[in-house]
């Protein structure tokens, strides 16, 4: 059976499928047995034909229906949205034998309604909840998921996972607004790292662990040294804790600006907290940077540099933030 032949039978049976659910919705509200109604459409429009629609060989296996090489997988809704979440992007229990991928989607809110599409062209998105899955949206008149990826599907299909998480990450990246980050940046199997399942309240680590963790948002967003007004300059530095290390700090000033960190030498008060902060931790910071992985680096500063060029950088960086003053000035003085 050629895939045009198939989307003829597709086309058959969602026409009787749309017949039926004009007639009344009772029999179709439960997605279970509205996935028994799609087979049984798929049944009577294969009877005369060679091929043989069946359900897949397990109940958790995608796609849904099998027949002769050609996958259904069926969606069903009781609001009134052609949007639905799909399954997971690693497809742990894929049906070997389906070579092309189709869905049958019924709508049973609004106007009760059954379309067919094919898989390629209504995945529009992978929304992370535990698992990274794709998004079905049968109305969609963007590009689709793997044509903003340039790839298709069935190239996808067949990556390792790592490789479809580096895909992911890639486009996941590319809709990030500014100063949004990633939960999940590295590739878990080249680093090891992994982020704690427990989230931690960041005033009640210790006076060492708060020390290396400053010392590593510092490096990586010199631009806490930047002016107060307009706000958010220690926004980049609370991300980095709270999507690396798991440490949430609700107020994102006691890093640099809070006399608890600033407040160091004689209990001076007033003047440049930040730089006082910061000259705390020099020396933390010139063995942080030279350890930190290249990829935060490309992450947060745009791109790699070697160890030895790092600190020159963030001078540079630190400098063009500030305002009033200069940390070049005042800061790896001795580089």
């Amino acid at each position: 059976m050629t895939p045009e032949c198939f989307e003829g039978v597709l086309t058959e049976a969602v026409s009787a499928l749309n017949e039926a659910v004009q007639r009344g919705t009772e029999d179709y509200r439960d997605s279970k047995r509205f996935e028994k109604q799609v087979l049984a459409a798929l049944e009577n429009a294969v009877e005369n034909t060679r091929a043989k629609a069946k359900e897949s060989f397990h109940p958790h296996a995608f796609p849904d229906i099998s027949v002769n090489g050609f996958g259904v997988e069926v969606k069903h809704t009781n609001k009134d949205s052609w949007l639905a979440v799909g399954n997971s992007i690693f497809e742990g229990m894929r049906d070997e034998s389906v070579e092309k991928v189709y869905v049958v989607f019924g709508k049973m809110g609004g106007w009760p309604a059954v379309k067919w599409a094919r898989y390629e062209d209504c995945v529009t998105h992978v929304r992370i909840s535990h698992a990274p899955r794709f998004v079905v949206d049968m109305t969609h008149e963007g590009q689709p998921l793997f044509e903003v990826m340039r790839l298709s599907y069935e190239e996808f299909s067949g990556l390792s996972p790592e490789d479809k998480m580096g895909h992911v990450r890639a486009y996941s990246r590319g809709r990030l607004k500014p100063g949004e980050r990633l939960w999940w940046l590295e590739n878990r199997e080249e680093q090891e790292h992994a982020l704690p399942i427990e989230v931690r309240l960041y005033r009640h680590l210790s006076q060492d662990e708060k020390r290396e963790l400053r010392a590593e948002a510092a490096i990586l967003c010199p631009q806490i040294c930047g002016p107060s007004r307009p706000g958010g300059k220690y926004d980049g530095a609370a991300l980095y804790l709270l999507t690396r290390h798991g440490v949430f700090c609700p107020q994102a000033r006691d890093l640099f600006s809070a006399g608890s960190v600033a407040l160091r030498k004689d209990d001076q008060r007033g003047g440049n907290y930040v730089l006082r902060a910061l000259q705390d931790i020099e020396d933390l910071m010139k063995d942080t940077i030279q350890r930190l992985e290249e990829e935060l680096f490309v992450e947060y500063w745009g791109k790699s540099y070697p160890p030895s060029e790092r600190i020159r950088e963030w001078l540079k960086r630190a400098d063009s933030y500030a305002r009033d003053w200069t940390p070049s000035q005042h800061l790896f003085t001795d580089f």
